[in-house]
């Protein structure tokens, strides 16, 4: 199987019913406000749906984003671990009253765990609610000591109920479950969340056997808007109880407060089994650089977002502020002149990219070089060739070179897990952005005078580099 080939899925996924906005009392005007707001707000949304009385009434992709290409969706697959979380405590192979040291007996530190530690559940981890001030998890670092054996190592400061946000806590619940079912996360849900609900190619980012559980779930925004619409009926798919009984609503439970959390408002209304509680009345599944299922029961709406950016805030206020205050208990009239904006407007999105103003000077190739940043630490080189179509980026990463279709003012089909889009924008200087189709992220690169200059629209949080950042499809 290629790095660009989806892993199978055990069912042909369904589309979602879809109806137009006023139908289900949502105005085309409130939706257009919604994504504009974003779009002006620099919040550089990648892709949307949206879903009110299970219906989608709107749905895009930016260009070179895809409605059926999966993206890293970074923390929201810690909401898809506590699921699966879920099925092994209605299975019996976990408990949620278990210990953590009874969960991992075989690993040194559980017999010298200190009496904090030695009180910490799989409730807990879930909860976010250990007592660690810090996480306990290291990024982009060797753990030079295993990871359970350390974090059993680490007696928490505070009492049991104290928030942190906790990588480390998710990572243990992952693992504990894929000991128990002796087999991996993805594989655990494949069966018994993702095919009854429709969820298709699926990836999941892990090391020695295991998923990650916290982080390097790779599916789709549809993918999102399903576990949402799952979550917003008790855990039931079209009538079928997917999730065990009372699952959905023990993950949207308050069991941390989170009031003292340094972020705004929505940060601060508590923390269930691995969802944020929302103002509103609403929850979210969420995920680093903009990555959301938020659910808002009292409205009957789900809303998927994926993104980059670091603004969540915002992105967060113009649902609140825009899409909320118009929606209507029953149908509105129909208004084609609106929903023929709408329709427009999703059907052209793209990302923002160079616009060719010059010509280069001579037939090429041209080469730059670059010198490591701690933003951008692996680029060494990139070399510009023409192509029938645009141009061909070689990037030089030290210990992988990439061959990156390019689009000269436009985005390059996507044909891989890289595409770009460039141009001369100015004598000598060639303009470019190459995009990470699988992943939030984009690299904007500056070529003159023999050099090129870097930067992320968001700095990838493991390995920043564009060679690790294609889902990785077993």
């Amino acid at each position: 199987m290629t790095d660009t080939e989806p892993a199978p899925s055990g069912t042909d996924t369904v589309p979602l019913p879809r109806a137009t906005p006023e139908s289900q009392g949502v105005p085309s005007e409130a939706l257009l406000a919604l994504v504009r707001r974003w779009e002006r707000s620099g919040l550089e949304p990648h892709g949307v749906l949206v879903l009110r009385h299970g219906h989608v009434v709107a749905e895009g992709s930016w260009t070179p984003y895809r409605p059926e290409g999966v993206q890293l969706v970074y923390s929201v697959s810690k909401t898809f671990t506590a699921c699966a979380v879920g099925f092994a405590v209605d299975e019996g192979l976990l408990r949620l009253e278990d210990r953590v040291v009874d969960l991992f007996p075989d690993e040194a530190a559980a017999a010298d765990a200190g009496p904090r530690t030695r009180e910490l559940t799989l409730h807990d981890l879930l909860a976010m609610r250990t007592g660690h001030r810090a996480d306990t998890l290291f990024w982009r670092a060797e753990e030079p000591v295993p990871f359970v054996q350390r974090v059993l190592a680490l007696e928490p400061e505070e009492e049991r109920g104290w928030f942190v946000y906790h990588n480390g806590a998710t990572r243990l619940a992952a693992l504990a479950v894929q000991r128990a079912a002796g087999t991996r996360l993805l594989d655990y849900l494949r069966p018994r969340l993702l095919d009854p609900v429709g969820i298709g190619p699926a990836a999941w980012l892990g090391s020695g056997g295991a998923d990650a559980g916290y982080s390097g779930l790779h599916v789709t925004t549809d993918a999102l808007a399903r576990l949402g619409e799952l979550v917003l009926h008790d855990g039931a798919w079209q009538g079928r109880q997917v999730l065990p009984p009372g699952w959905a609503a023990a993950m949207t439970t308050v069991h941390t407060d989170t009031s003292h959390h340094p972020e705004t408002a929505d940060w601060r209304q508590g923390y269930g089994y691995q969802m944020w509680r929302c103002t509103h009345d609403a929850w979210r599944a969420d995920g680093a650089y903009g990555q959301f299922a938020v659910v808002v029961p009292g409205a009957d709406l789900v809303l998927a977002l994926t993104s980059c950016t670091e603004r969540t805030q915002e992105t967060l206020d113009a649902i609140w502020q825009v899409l909320l205050p118009a929606l209507s208990e029953g149908p509105l009239p129909p208004s084609a002149d609106a929903q023929e904006a709408l329709t427009a407007h999703l059907g052209a999105l793209t990302l923002p990219h160079p616009v060719p103003a010059s010509v280069p000077d001579g037939p090429g190739p041209w080469v730059f070089t670059h010198e490591p940043t701690e933003e951008v630490p692996r680029l060494a080189a990139v070399t510009v060739s023409p192509a029938d179509d645009g141009w061909s980026l070689r990037v030089d990463e030290g210990e992988e070179v990439l061959d990156v279709p390019c689009g000269d003012g436009a985005w390059a089909p996507v044909t891989g897990p890289w595409t770009a889009a460039g141009a001369w924008t100015a004598p000598g200087v060639f303009e470019t952005s190459v995009c990470a189709v699988e992943s939030p992220h984009v690299l904007h690169l500056r070529c003159v005078d023999g050099t090129v200059t870097a930067s992320w629209n968001g700095v990838p949080l493991a390995v920043p580099a564009l060679h690790a950042l294609p889902a990785p499809w077993a």
